[in-house]
C-alpha cells in the first residue's frame, strides 16, 4: 500500500511552492500561479467540448472560458460542466 506524500515531501518533490486545486474532486498540485481554462481541463481529463467550472468560496459556480487566465488560489475548485438534456 502506497503511503500518502505529506505537504513538505510533495513541495520538496517540485521544487518548493506549489499550488493546490481541485478538479472534480481530485487534488492536483502545479507549479504555476495561473493557469487557462484549457490547462485546467487537460489536467483534469475534461474535453474541451464538456466546458469548466469554477465553484467561488460562496458556492456560486462561474463558467471558464479555455482561454480565460485563472489565477490559483489555496483550495481553487473546478469541475466539469454539467450536460442538461430536455425531457
Amino acid at each position: 500500500m502506497e503511503e500518502e506524500k505529506t505537504t513538505t515531501a510533495l513541495a520538496a518533490e517540485v521544487g518548493g511552492k506549489f499550488f493546490t486545486l481541485f478538479i472534480d474532486g481530485k487534488e492536483y498540485h502545479v507549479q504555476q500561479s495561473e493557469l487557462t481554462g484549457a490547462e485546467i481541463m487537460d489536467l483534469g481529463g475534461i474535453p474541451r467540448e464538456a466546458g469548466l467550472i469554477m465553484i467561488l468560496e460562496d458556492g456560486t459556480q462561474v463558467q471558464v472560458r479555455v482561454d480565460e487566465v485563472i489565477e490559483l488560489k489555496p483550495g481553487r475548485r473546478f469541475k466539469k460542466a454539467p450536460r442538461f438534456t430536455r425531457g
